[in-house]
């Protein structure tokens, strides 16, 4: 089963998979602009979708065009299908192919880098070196300019957890 892309049908587009994969439930972003999914699914999506350097431009171009068209229901299916078996829906292989030339994003700021430093040891020094391992990863799969919303969230799946571990 396809994902929709137009958001109508989108309560049948998880009905055949019974498994809620790594993403919190849908919710509305607050703080974004009209059609800005929320932060939760965004990054879910990215970090299933950059499976290496290689393709942190490609992800991050195919994410800004599908933005718009997606539900938050369309990014679970996809993120489900990329994270069990590598599988690309048509709808992402297509936005993926249209972007392979795609540099990466902007990079992140001295202030961003060290906000989010600051935001992952918390104070302590013992984990200041594996933050530090963790920001390269960070910065492949958040958008710069979405940060402070990716910081401020007690729901975000993959998390700071998530990006430490790949450094242990």
């Amino acid at each position: 089963m396809e994902p929709a892309t137009t958001g109508a049908g989108s309560a049948d587009a998880d009905a055949g998979f019974g498994n809620p994969g790594t993403l919190a439930r849908p919710t509305v972003s607050v703080d974004g602009a009209p059609g800005l999914l929320a932060i939760e699914p965004l990054i879910a999506f990215m970090d299933a979708c950059v499976a290496d350097a290689g393709l942190v431009g490609p992800c991050h171009c195919a994410a800004d065009r599908m933005e718009g068209s997606l539900t938050v229901i369309d990014l679970e299916v996809f993120e489900d299908r990329m994270s069990g078996a590598l599988e690309f829906s048509p709808e992402l292989a297509g936005a993926l192919v249209d972007c392979r030339e795609a540099g990466p994003p902007p990079g992140w700021s001295d202030v961003q880098r060290q906000t989010y430093l600051d935001a992952c040891s918390a104070g302590s020094d013992r984990l200041r070196s594996l933050c530090a391992c963790s920001l390269a990863r960070a910065q492949d799969v958040i958008p710069a300019h979405r940060l402070t919303e990716f910081l401020a969230s007690n729901e975000i799946q993959p998390g700071i957890v998530d990006f430490l571990n790949l450094c242990l």
